[in-house]
């Protein structure tokens, strides 16, 4: 792991939390209407009780439940019913943190996007090719980010991101 008193960035895996995927065909204000809360809107996340969601792409929520994962799933499918579908997804992406005042500068090395955009804030997601790899990143605060990735790519962006947050607190 890096240590972020050398560079300003530390990456670690995140531990492994139920991720549920929703999707709805459906009417989505119905689905809303029966779950008591609204869905993301594109390109951001909201937190509830517990859990987190995360637009996904069209008609589709990633839900991250670290509480009560058959509580939730439960909920969401009874307010889907007829309007969608839920899906577990858990073994399907693995989560990397990057904490730190310089996530974004580490993000910009082999990133296709621009992680320094203001309007990059708490709250957002975007989907992107980090070195190569397709991730899924949510913004959780002014100094964390929180990036989704398939399990066969998770070693390579770690050792990618691990290498060049010291090649980043080297030109500093």
């Amino acid at each position: 792991m890096t240590d972020p008193s050398a560079n300003g960035v530390h990456v670690e895996p995140a531990t492994g939390e139920p991720l549920l995927l929703l999707e709805i065909w459906g009417d989505q204000s119905l689905v809303e209407s029966r779950l008591g809360a609204s869905l993301p809107k594109p390109g951001k996340a909201l937190a509830e009780t517990g859990s987190r969601a995360l637009w996904w792409e069209p008609q589709t929520w990633l839900m991250r439940a670290p509480s009560d994962a058959s509580a939730l799933a439960g909920r969401l499918s009874e307010a889907s019913e007829g309007e969608g579908t839920v899906t577990d997804v858990s073994g399907a992406f693995r989560r990397i943190i990057v904490h730190g005042p310089e996530w974004r500068s580490l993000l910009m090395i082999g990133g296709v996007f621009d992680a320094e955009s203001p309007a990059f804030g708490p709250g957002c997601v975007v989907g992107t090719v980090i070195h190569h790899m397709p991730v899924r990143l949510d913004v959780l605060s002014p100094t964390t980010v929180e990036a989704y990735a398939p399990p066969s790519y998770v070693e390579d962006l770690l050792h990618h991101w691990r290498a060049s947050a010291t090649r980043l607190s080297m030109t500093r």
